[in-house]
């Protein structure tokens, strides 16, 4: 009867934490009539599951789709802003039907071939469609990302009032490259500058947002007296991880575009706000936050950004009932343990909530932020062994019996064995006869090897290509937590290990080089940075036995291999002046040489080369193939394809480290 009161509780808690956490809030309304049509939206008529490079695959958009945009849109929005017309070209016939003005993009590239093809395009719709078009924009950021010079854009530029002598001309980029590129200015109607304060390089927190906007806008005014000035993008996301003290959130998003609306409104500026709806597609070059900047969802449901009551969980009900069902996927260890004195029995279910909680909260943000099917496994993985962590912790915190566990290196060592399981346990298959293991032990231990993987893959993803990653910390958070409560009850692994030391000093390292990238501000890299704290403690602590010298050579040789990946990155791969000399020379053989490495690394092939040169590596467990695996992987990192290259580097360096300290041992023997 008291476990049904005890599980009874804790689903009403768990109830209302979410439904607290879910409820719809009010956001101040700004003093301007919001059923009046508001300037100008971004648009594309791309659905939740498809891409602007499904183009040239044979993608064609469903003229259903535009007009029922268009009819969506023409309620809030008196404009559209297109980025390119290349599939698009019916979309002005729509918004000529419902009375919205267009702005017409042209896609600046460095192919000429095809940024001829759009301006074409451009001009031919510009005169079909004359009365609805508000201005063309020629280039989207194109001198930010360096795929033309400022002379070669201006030329465009005046390629386009040429053929359309009535119709105002402009280019846009962020406001920071009108600064460095005076030399547009004259090409222009007007200036068309992008503010987005979360994505400055420094971020601005919500609450100075829109003075920031004032005051940027102020500043391009002053440096540009004579031309008028259009912001052509300025937005906030909400969803995506936090960049210094800058947090997307649904909340925030609707406090940013109300206060905007109203300071743009009153000061009658021309804007332009990104974007109509969340483009998923995004989250493959901007990683999660750039999938989610619309005011309405990629299914064009209405995110209340404008107006009405937002929650930052509207699918709270969802999260409850999953949390609830991981609630009751522990009950047999309660019924195991039926007769917990009180105060263990308030610690358990403490750990029942808090496991369930942040479980359901990782699985959350991987819905929102996974891309493709390694970030899929990825997060599989991650919350597979957290979900093993948390039962095997608290059915140990119920029967107060002791958990120790293997050390790293031991548990690699049975995993490279076949296992036979037997009704006393399991036994490993190897030359000399082995004690049996509890089954809870190993899988404990397994997940645990898992957890300090999938750390030290987090930890050199976010230092070298922090940008576009999101925090786990509702994932790393249980298992974390679950190995301090151990290291302070004095469980302990069955042998010092220097495997566990080196992964102490990298997590304790890494900590550091995180607060000093994103500051401390950032909340969430706050909590990261505990956790890699709560993590290294007991690994340093438990260790303290072991050596490191016999690694000494092999880290010196990363750090060289590291050198000389970073200066050739540094020297060719983003030289600036040897990009500016290619555009004009792409035929001299540095030039081919970069674009053909360039072109290698959007293609991930150096990834997959270190993956497979790991996999191969791990599998004959040969020490000097294990090293150049360990080389290819960290040049794979430096040169932008980070995620497998960290898989490879680690997976490598463990298997390495382990055969290692095996030798020692034997040795020593």
């Amino acid at each position: 009867m008291r476990g049904v009161t005890v599980y009874g509780l804790a689903l009403i808690t768990l109830y209302i934490f979410w439904f607290v956490a879910g409820r719809p809030r009010t956001i101040p309304e700004p003093e301007v009539d919001f059923k009046k049509r508001l300037h100008s939206v971004s648009y594309s008529p791309l659905e939740r599951d498809q891409s602007p490079f499904d183009l040239a695959k044979g993608l064609t958009f469903s003229e259903k789709r535009i007009d029922s945009d268009m009819a969506m849109l023409s309620q809030r929005f008196s404009c559209i802003r297109m980025y390119s017309t290349t599939g698009m070209e019916q979309v002005p016939a729509y918004a000529e039907k419902y009375g919205i003005k267009v702005f017409l993009g042209v896609w600046v590239n460095n192919d000429p071939v095809n940024t001829q093809k759009e301006l074409q395009k451009v001009i031919e719709l510009a005169k079909r469609h004359r009365s609805i078009v508000q201005a063309v924009i020629v280039g989207n950021e194109t001198l930010l990302r360096r795929e033309v010079t400022g002379p070669q854009l201006a030329a465009y530029i005046r390629q386009v009032k040429t053929a359309l002598p009535d119709v105002p001309v402009t280019y846009a980029d962020v406001w920071e490259f009108w600064l460095k590129h005076p030399e547009v200015e004259p090409a222009v109607d007007f200036l068309t500058i992008h503010i987005l304060p979360y994505w400055e390089d420094d971020p601005v927190a919500i609450d100075d947002a829109i003075a920031h906007i004032r005051d940027i806008r102020n500043q391009v005014a002053a440096t540009f007296p004579t031309k008028d000035i259009m912001i052509g993008e300025t937005g906030w996301p909400s969803q995506g991880r936090m960049r210094e003290s800058a947090l997307p959130s649904v909340e925030n998003q609707a406090r940013f575009i109300r206060g905007f609306v109203e300071m743009a409104e009153q000061e009658n500026w021309r804007y332009n706000l990104i974007e109509a709806f969340d483009q998923p597609w995004k989250r493959i070059s901007e990683g999660a936050v750039g999938g989610y900047w619309g005011l309405y969802d990629a299914d064009r449901v209405d995110k209340n950004i404008v107006s009405g009551p937002v929650s930052n969980f509207p699918n709270w009900l969802t999260l409850f009932f999953v949390s609830a069902a991981m609630v009751l996927l522990t009950l047999p260890v309660a019924a195991g343990n039926a007769q917990m004195p009180a105060f263990r029995l308030l610690k358990y279910s403490s750990g029942v909530l808090a496991g369930a909680i942040l479980l359901t909260m990782q699985g959350n943000q991987f819905l929102i932020v996974s891309r493709n099917a390694l970030e899929y496994i990825w997060a599989g993985v991650v919350l597979a062994q957290t979900g093993i962590i948390c039962l095997i912790t608290l059915d140990a915190i119920a029967s107060e019996k002791p958990l120790n566990y293997l050390c790293l290196n031991s548990t690699i060592h049975v995993i490279q064995y076949r296992l036979r399981i037997t009704q006393t346990g399991i036994k490993t298959t190897t030359d000399r006869q082995e004690p049996a293991i509890r089954p809870a032990v190993i899988w404990f231990s397994i997940a645990r090897l898992g957890v300090m993987i999938c750390m030290m893959i987090a930890v050199f993803s976010l230092l070298i290509d922090s940008r576009y990653r999101n925090f786990n910390n509702a994932g790393f958070i249980v298992p974390a937590m679950a190995f301090f409560w151990l290291f302070i009850r004095g469980s302990r692994a069955d042998a010092p290990d220097a495997l566990e030391r080196v992964i102490a000093v990298i997590l304790m390292a890494a900590s550091i080089g995180i607060l000093v990238n994103e500051t401390p501000l950032n909340i969430q890299a706050d909590i990261w940075v505990g956790i890699c704290v709560l993590l290294a403690w007991p690994l340093w602590r438990n260790n303290s036995g072991s050596t490191l010298r016999h690694l000494v050579p092999y880290g010196i040789l990363m750090a060289v291999s590291y050198a000389v990946f970073e200066t050739f990155r540094i020297l060719v791969l983003d030289s600036k002046a040897i990009h500016a000399a290619c555009l004009n020379q792409p035929a001299e053989t540095i030039c081919m040489i970069r674009s053909i490495l360039c072109m290698m690394i959007y293609d991930q092939a150096y990834g997959w080369a270190s993956l497979i040169l790991t996999g191969l590596a791990v599998w004959l467990n040969v020490i000097w193939l294990l090293v150049l695996a360990m080389i290819v992987s960290l040049g794979s990192m430096i040169f932008h394809n980070v995620d497998m290259g960290a898989i490879g580097l680690i997976l490598s360096g463990f298997v390495l480290m382990h055969s290692k300290s095996r030798g020692i041992r034997a040795s020593q023997t």
